[in-house]
């Protein structure tokens, strides 16, 4: 039993489980150096109570070594963190489209939405792993070679203050509405009637559907962008007509890029073939653009919606809910 063994006895297994993490060529001077702080400090306490202070052995070998065991430790962790996830969006975002229009592109056998698909995905995924590898790459050498660097250093003035109940900073609430007048004007110039001199030509070859049907969709999902942000410019938080009004006018602007995906049939083989056909360079920029726009369209309004909930019901269960 544990209670029967001898101080003795537990100072050498202690030492021992310390020195089996350690390097041979150290085992000796950390073996000795560790019974005479053990030795020193078991004077004026019991063993156990020595051993219990140094902690567990494997930390104690980590001290003695010098240099964390683990890949990424924990000092450089969190901003090993901060800087993977956006790195590997980016690089998934990137190389994926990349891959995909130069599939869409790219001569040879007639393409297949199935197989331009698969590039793109394998690509984007390939593009991840690669970015993943090599930040983890970077952090671990520096916690190698430079384990006492200090990449970012925290002060109070960094924290952020305490919402109450005022959860849309005024920076978000500006940016979109300038993206939502944005969104109007560009909207606008693509009527024939109110087209610039240099997008003149450009609108009057537009397909009448759009035109009749889709841009005016459009205006009035810029129009409530403009009315929702305008809104969160003078309330400030999360109330539950601000929610509803986000989210409705999120909804309508995912069933107007789903409409603008649907009329031209952009994930399909015809359209893939035309892309590659010859002549009208302009034309086939302008529609894959209208394209690739329709579909980030709906990822960030599908993303926006789920934060507008969880914004509202965090407001909810804050200290000011009942205010």
């Amino acid at each position: 039993m544990a209670d029967t063994q001898s101080d003795s006895d537990l100072i050498d297994r202690y030492v021992y489980a310390v020195l089996v993490h350690i390097p041979r060529p150290r085992r000796g001077k950390v073996g000795a150096e560790l019974r005479t702080r053990i030795g020193e400090e078991a004077l004026n306490r019991p063993v156990r109570a020595v051993l219990s202070q140094l902690g567990p052995p494997e930390d104690r070998a980590r001290r003695f070594r010098g240099a964390p065991r683990q890949l990424i430790g924990p000092r450089l962790y969190d901003t090993y963190l901060r800087v993977l996830w956006p790195a590997v969006r980016a690089m998934t975002i990137v190389v994926g489209g990349v891959s995909l229009l130069t599939a869409s592109l790219a001569a040879g056998a007639e393409p297949t939405v199935s197989g331009v698909l698969l590039d793109g995905m394998t690509s984007a995924f390939a593009g991840a792993v690669y970015s993943a590898f090599w930040v983890t790459v970077v952090f671990a050498v520096i916690e190698r070679v430079a384990p006492g660097v200090v990449l970012h250093e925290w002060r109070p003035e960094d924290l952020a203050p305490v919402p109450h109940g005022r959860e849309i900073p005024l920076g978000d609430a500006i940016g979109d509405l300038v993206f939502a007048i944005a969104v109007l004007g560009v909207a606008l110039c693509f009527f024939p009637a109110l087209a610039p001199p240099f997008l003149a030509e450009i609108a009057q070859g537009l397909d009448s559907g759009v035109v009749s049907r889709l841009l005016p969709a459009v205006v009035v999902v810029a129009v409530l962008w403009i009315a929702v942000a305008g809104a969160q410019l003078i309330v400030r938080a999360w109330t539950l007509p601000i929610t509803a009004l986000s989210i409705a006018a999120d909804l309508l602007a995912i069933a107007t890029a789903a409409a603008v995906l649907a009329h031209r049939p952009y994930f399909s083989d015809v359209f893939l073939t035309e892309l590659r056909g010859e002549g009208g360079d302009v034309g086939k920029a302008l529609d894959t653009g209208i394209g690739i726009g329709a579909v980030a369209v709906i990822l960030v309004c599908a993303t926006a919606i789920v934060t507008a909930a969880r914004k509202y019901l965090g407001h909810r269960q804050g200290p000011d809910a009942d205010r």
